[in-house]
């Protein structure tokens, strides 16, 4: 806790415009004024001789001008200190929970919370979900291990926002998991609170923040006018960083009907826009909702995207409203390309399930 107050303090010096630091900052020259202007001397030269002008604060009227601005400097000075107690009080209301998928063997990376942006206000909370456990060289082989430890996310949130207002919480999420899981985490976290997203820059080695410019590539759509109403299943294949061969998916989505959205100039580096990500999501919101009103109940969805933009993908899924959704995990090593999946806890789902073929 004397941490964060210190490091709350320094940001309000540097980083923050308040009241209290701006009446702080006048006193100093009226401070200055006091200790400085105790013996001043200035002469003149004019044309009718010298111009004199000296004050002593020792004595007389001149004492009595300086205590009356020390006076004035210190009110000013314990006001200011006042108000910016109060505004850090305000901003130890805050929590900022973190939350980071590892799931990467040998993982030696930075911490997300450490990388969270200074101008994130709050107290860090850094909630790991390590998922490394279910992983044999790179492949997940135990992913009900994972599915279960998210699982149990959404009581641990609940209990770190026990008596908090909804205001006073946001959220950081990020992570370097099987899609699924990632697409869980931001199911469970949903987009209700405010969310920061980062992702992990794998030339620099660093936590990023979606900085960049958008360039206004978007998802081309396919086949999607094509689904008849009343279709109960439809194959999703979402291509934001690599392709989704039709010919993998159809090993295990045999009859259902495919429709395609693929992101223009596409890889695995052309994510870093937070405008371009949230028209993304809007865009594969607004095929769901399409599917929704053909009548479709089942969508089995294969993603080929960044972390981030699957998180994001997970936030906007409307738990209550929209179709029920399995999220496939590619392998490319395996005969069947895609041998689980997790049906997330949607539609009327209270728990993710796994599904194993």
């Amino acid at each position: 806790m004397v941490n964060h107050f210190v490091r709350s303090l320094i940001d309000w010096v540097f980083r923050r415009r308040s009241v209290g630091l701006t009446l702080v900052r006048i006193s100093l020259p009226l401070f200055g004024l006091v200790v400085w202007g105790l013996a001043v001397g200035i002469t003149i030269p004019t044309g009718y001789g010298p111009f004199i002008f000296s004050w002593d604060s020792a004595g007389g009227g001149s004492a009595l001008l300086s205590w009356g601005i020390f006076v004035v400097a210190t009110s000013i000075v314990v006001l200011g200190a006042i108000l910016i107690i109060r505004d850090i009080r305000r901003e130890n209301r805050k929590k900022v929970i973190v939350i980071e998928a590892r799931g990467l063997r040998d993982w030696q990376g930075e911490a997300l919370v450490k990388a969270v942006p200074i101008l994130v206000k709050g107290r860090r909370e850094q909630v790991m979900i390590d998922v490394r456990q279910g992983l044999i060289d790179g492949q997940v082989i135990s992913p009900e291990v994972a599915i279960r430890r998210l699982s149990s996310l959404p009581d641990d949130i609940a209990r770190r926002c026990d008596g908090l207002d909804r205001a006073d919480i946001s959220f950081v999420l990020g992570g370097l998991a099987p899609v699924p899981l990632l697409f869980l985490l931001g199911v469970i976290v949903d987009d209700e609170s405010r969310t920061l997203i980062m992702d992990w820059n794998r030339t620099h080695h660093v936590w990023r923040t979606l900085d960049e410019e958008d360039d206004g590539k978007r998802f081309t759509t396919t086949e999607l006018d094509t689904v008849t109403p009343g279709t109960k299943r439809v194959a999703l294949c979402v291509c934001a960083s690599y392709d989704v061969i039709e010919t993998d998916v159809r090993l295990v989505e045999p009859t259902a009907h495919i429709v395609r959205m693929e992101l223009a100039d596409r890889s695995t580096t052309s994510h870093w826009s937070e405008h371009k990500q949230q028209q993304l999501a809007q865009q594969f919101l607004d095929v769901i909702m399409s599917l929704t009103r053909q009548g479709v109940t089942d969508i089995a969805l294969f993603l080929a995207a960044p972390a981030s933009i699957t998180l994001r993908f997970g936030t906007v899924y409307d738990k209550r409203n929209l179709p029920q959704l399995e999220l496939n995990q590619f392998e490319q090593a395996h005969p069947k390309k895609y041998p689980w999946a997790v049906r997330m806890p949607v539609a009327g789902l209270n728990q993710a399930q796994l599904i194993q073929r």
